[in-house]
């Protein structure tokens, strides 16, 4: 009997070391699982924050260049305000001439005319006062072939010569626009040189 106790306490021994090993090796398994779960939560982590992060830049980045191209129009805005108002401050300025200025643009004019052909006059009602002048009537009197016409063309300062049909406009603001067409993409290219 007592080989049969001998022979139990054996075989409990033995199933006893059997289930210890095994309940190790559940626990290894069990503790690789738990290390694997927990490092692939940690990469799930760090790749969220790491796609928060990347969009949070993409919006920052997005947000800066909405920024500067308000930024760089209001600027633009401004700087072509600036050259519309060089050209009315011109227009404005040719308007407000005396009659010497006057007189010798005018005179520049005339000079060019083909003085066998007949040529109207038809002054700018803003500057009719200054075909009255003595000055400009003398120059006047030097072309035969010009004719001043009573007309007047309203609310322009400058005057338009015709001949044939044809009118040749020396409005100051039609002067001005014809040269703000020729030279504003210079006039550009030195205002807007410096955007920032």
């Amino acid at each position: 009997m007592q080989d049969l106790q001998k022979l139990s306490v054996q075989i409990l021994e033995k199933i006893k070391e059997e289930g210890n090993k095994k309940l190790n090796v559940n626990e290894d398994e069990m503790r690789r699982k738990l290390d694997e779960h927990e490092q692939k939560l940690v990469e799930s982590k760090q790749e969220r924050q790491s796609v928060i992060a990347s969009q949070v830049a993409g919006e920052y980045e997005r947000e800066a260049q909405t920024l500067a191209n308000r930024q760089r129009n209001a600027i633009l805005a401004k700087k072509q305000s600036m050259l519309n108002t060089v050209f009315d401050e011109a227009t404005k300025q040719l308007a407000a001439w005396d009659y010497e200025k006057f007189s010798y643009f005018l005179k520049g004019v005339l000079s060019q005319l083909d003085q066998h052909s007949s040529w109207l006059i038809v002054p700018g009602e803003l500057s009719d006062q200054l075909f009255q002048h003595d000055q400009v009537k003398k120059i006047l009197m030097q072309y035969p072939s010009v004719t001043l016409s009573e007309n007047l063309i309203k609310h322009k300062a400058g005057f338009i010569v015709q001949q044939a049909g044809i009118d040749y406009n020396f409005c100051f603001d039609v002067l001005v626009k014809e040269l703000k067409k020729e030279f504003s993409p210079q006039l550009a290219t030195l205002a807007f040189k410096n955007n920032e």
